[in-house]
């Protein structure tokens, strides 16, 4: 087992995706979402989803199965969250986890995750899970869905009219929820601190068949993601890739791994591992501020060139 860094005082100022960044300054301008929040919070329809899921699945303590727990207790420590989330398992041969609950939040990992995942993989599983609780990604999140059930409701009673009254909001929404999964990718990444699980996660998340188990093929893995992100240079690939996101509960797994490639490459990564951005905590991201699209990091302005990475500005 890989001796992980203890990452005391990691803030997600830190390694923020700068599209989670921009997409949630855009969902925050939208009309109609601070009272949605508001009622939200108010009818306690988050509560709903917590109730359902502490109902059905089977809870994970230090009692019942030590061993779970205590990935979960590392991978708490190594992001420095103080206040463990309580886990559940579900049943589900896929491989899959997700948050709920906003004051109390709580993970779900389906027991086919538990099933096929290796100690590394578990902690980058349950690492993206612990980026959405550091970063409260939750409330946005539960409201994405929410109101993407609504909204087909309404349409459905008015005649499709409300549906367009609420589309642009459910847009943003939709948007934001889809990079957020970029930053929750970066925590993970930070929680198990070895790529090479990151990469054999998304393979079996993205369908490796288990009697394939014992011959996984990262480096076939890793070339699919650089093809696809050469997709990017043609403008109707990325209306394509943007609009089947949308469907998708997360973001594609290839461009996903494209994406911490970048990071990685750019030393971004290595940085937060070796504490070099503890002074990114007291900055405040503002709508204007500009980022390197190949590395993240935050520019002033006026480069030419990205002091980090050195991708060409112009």
């Amino acid at each position: 087992m890989t001796q992980r860094k203890i990452l005391q005082g990691l803030h997600p100022y830190e390694y923020e995706h700068p599209f989670d960044a921009r997409a949630l300054n855009l969902l925050q301008g939208t009309p109609g979402l601070e009272s949605l929040s508001r009622k939200f919070i108010k009818d306690g329809i988050e509560r709903f989803y917590t109730i359902q899921y502490q109902g059905s699945n089977l809870r994970i303590t230090e009692d019942n199965y030590p061993e779970i727990y205590d990935q979960l207790r590392r991978a708490c420590e190594v992001v420095d969250l103080k206040s463990l989330p309580d886990l559940y398992v579900e049943w589900n041969d896929g491989v899959n986890a997700f948050t709920v609950g906003i004051d109390r939040p709580l993970i779900v990992i389906t027991s086919g995750a538990v099933d096929r995942l290796s100690d590394s993989e578990m902690a980058f599983l349950l690492g993206h899970e612990l980026g959405h609780v550091k970063s409260r990604h939750v409330l946005y999140h539960l409201m994405a869905n929410s109101l993407t059930t609504a909204g087909s409701m309404v349409g459905d009673w008015t005649l499709g009219i409300g549906k367009l009254l609420t589309m642009p909001l459910q847009l943003a929404l939709f948007r934001w929820s889809r990079m957020s999964e970029f930053t929750a990718d970066r925590c993970g990444l930070l929680t198990c601190q070895e790529f090479d699980s990151v990469v054999s996660t998304f393979i079996k998340i993205a369908g490796l068949p288990e009697k394939f188990k014992d011959n996984i093929d990262r480096s076939g893995f890793l070339q699919q993601a650089r093809e696809f992100e050469a997709l990017d240079f043609e403008k109707t690939n990325k209306w394509l890739k943007f609009a089947t996101n949308l469907s998708r509960t997360h973001p594609w797994t290839v461009l996903r791994s494209a994406e911490l490639i970048r990071w990685i490459e750019s030393s971004e990564y290595q940085k937060v591992l070796e504490r070099q951005t503890l002074h990114r905590i007291h900055v405040r991201y503002e709508g204007t501020t500009p980022f390197c699209r190949r590395c993240g990091y935050r520019l002033q302005g006026t480069e030419k060139f990205c002091n980090s990475c050195g991708q060409g500005l112009t």
